[in-house]
């Protein structure tokens, strides 16, 4: 989050969910854009809302004009002169996958006793806390793939925040490699990696795609439906045999042809599941 000494402003954009979680990424991880933090929030069954926060007016006003918002609900405004650090924090509440619990630090005393894995992320300029239901469902799947299986070799593609590299590092305490095409995530999943005490077991790097030349046991892919797609045969080479991928980061109306690009690639389907209108899928390897 930022050091500034004045409240920053927020750049408020409202609008269909897939539109949405684009800009999203977009605010995110591109660094021209200068955005402190980024959130996104659910607002009713079809519509969501991102917040973009800036240091200075015209960081937000600059951003606002490079998007293309077509018509989209849209305002900026100065938070009010609070700790608005530990208010974005506090609009994150923890949340229960299987096994696995995510926690900001201001919830620290919240973590149930008999939870295995307790994963601390707090709020900040990388995509995905683990509190929106594309991550969420990824760490579902996830406890449910090993519970009969035991992968060796994970990769976190698109890695945001390390949520899913640190949830693999700790269930299985085994090395786990990180990417991510934004230098930023890859110091966030760096910092998040130390305040879990996995740092020893996360490799997190720049990259833009796949090792060619590096096989898997399970690679994460919470993405977007348009560069899981496109992504389908570099990710399916990369499997080793009866290896799996678990995709995410697509509505539930977009599955079905993440599903068929997979398939065509020779994958099939073990796991489909929705959470709050976004789908995770399980996809193996022969």
């Amino acid at each position: 989050m930022s050091d500034i000494d004045t409240p920053p402003f927020a750049l408020f954009i409202r609008g269909p969910s897939d539109v949405i979680f684009t800009l999203s990424d977009t605010l995110g991880f591109d660094a021209e854009m200068k955005a402190l933090a980024v959130s996104v929030f659910e607002d009713g069954p079809q519509h969501m809302h991102v917040q973009a926060l800036f240091a200075h007016e015209a960081e937000a006003q600059a951003c606002l004009k490079t998007l293309e918002l077509d018509g989209l609900e849209h305002f900026i405004t100065q938070l009010p002169d609070e700790d608005w650090t530990a208010k974005s924090q506090a609009g994150l509440p923890p949340v229960l996958a299987g096994r696995f619990f995510v926690y900001g630090s201001h919830d620290a005393d919240k973590i149930p006793p008999d939870c295995p894995y307790p994963i601390q992320i707090d709020a900040g300029i990388a995509f995905g806390t683990g509190h929106h239901g594309t991550t969420k469902g990824c760490l579902l799947a996830f406890d449910d793939y090993i519970q009969n299986n035991t992968p060796s070799q994970i990769l976190d593609l698109g890695c945001g925040a390390g949520v899913l590299a640190i949830a693999a590092a700790k269930a299985l305490n085994i090395p786990v490699q990180a990417s991510d095409i934004d230098g930023d995530a890859v110091q966030v999943t760096d910092d998040n990696a130390v305040l879990n005490q996995v740092a020893h077991l996360i490799h997190a790097f720049k990259q833009d795609g796949l090792i060619a030349v590096q096989e898997f046991d399970l690679i994460f892919a919470n993405i977007l439906a348009g560069p899981l797609i496109t992504l389908a045969p570099d990710i399916a080479q990369a499997l080793k045999p009866n290896g799996a991928v678990i995709l995410s980061g697509l509505l539930d109306e977009q599955s079905g042809k993440v599903v068929l690009a997979y398939k065509a690639q020779g994958l099939h389907l073990t796991r489909h599941a929705s959470l709050a209108g976004w789908t995770s899928l399980t996809m193996k390897k022969a």
